[in-house]
């Protein structure tokens, strides 16, 4: 059994716009640290919050949620 916690991946339609610029599509160059300074956007509403009418954010945006759509592999 692994032990091992890793962060869920956010959904593909989240987006945000920080102090180091726009981040792309790949998980892993989301920079650590910074969601308490960035906004997030879902591209689904163009806006705050998802389709779901509850706000994005990258903690927030994780397969549990009705609209969640994962990466394409």
């Amino acid at each position: 059994m692994s032990t091992s916690h890793t962060k869920p991946q956010p959904c593909r339609c989240l987006r945000t716009k920080n102090p180091y610029g726009t981040t792309p599509q790949g998980v892993e160059s989301w920079v650590a640290g910074i969601d308490t300074a960035s906004s997030y956007w879902c591209l689904r509403t163009m806006g705050p919050a998802g389709p779901d009418e509850n706000y994005v954010h990258i903690a927030r945006c994780v397969p549990e949620r009705k609209c969640y759509e994962a990466l394409e592999e």
